[in-house]
């Protein structure tokens, strides 16, 4: 529910308590579309890890089998 809806719903005669209501939906709504975007680029950035080369991942300190572990992780972790 966009914030003008919440503004409409209110003037509609729906309660203060049923408007904090839908705002609490609306914030959890957004914190699992944060947590979700992030698991999600959390596991591109494990794909791209294990893409790099045995040079680069030299230059960058990272070796093969930190490369391994770190994949085997689940998106959540």
């Amino acid at each position: 529910m966009s914030i003008a809806n919440l503004f409409v719903s209110h003037e509609a005669g729906h309660s203060p308590r049923a408007r904090r209501d839908e705002v609490r939906t609306v914030d959890l709504l957004m914190l699992a579309w944060r947590l979700v975007m992030h698991w999600t680029d959390r596991a591109r950035q494990r794909r791209a890890l294990a893409e790099l080369d045995d040079r680069l991942l030299d230059d960058a300190g990272i070796t093969r089998r930190q490369v391994a572990e770190e994949v085997r992780k689940p998106f959540w972790r």
